[in-house]
């Protein structure tokens, strides 16, 4: 993912940047986006393919801001 998508995705979890890679910065981010990405199921009821590449999930969660 490049910078202004990882920014993106930081927004949308609403939490800054880690300064280094540290566990704790790990857990903190892993809480915030427990927090500001839902569980949903929508694809399969919408009859959406569920794709696991990069590009559409950040699509979904950051532009479209659904659920993972």
């Amino acid at each position: 993912m490049n910078a202004s998508r990882t920014d993106a995705y930081l927004r949308r979890i609403a939490t800054p940047r880690p300064s280094a890679p540290t566990a704790q910065a790990l857990r903190t981010l892993h809480l915030a986006h427990l927090r500001a990405v839902p569980f949903e199921n929508l694809s399969i009821h919408l009859g959406e393919d569920i794709t696991l590449d990069e590009e559409a999930i950040v699509a979904k969660l950051v532009d479209r801001h659904r659920g993972g």
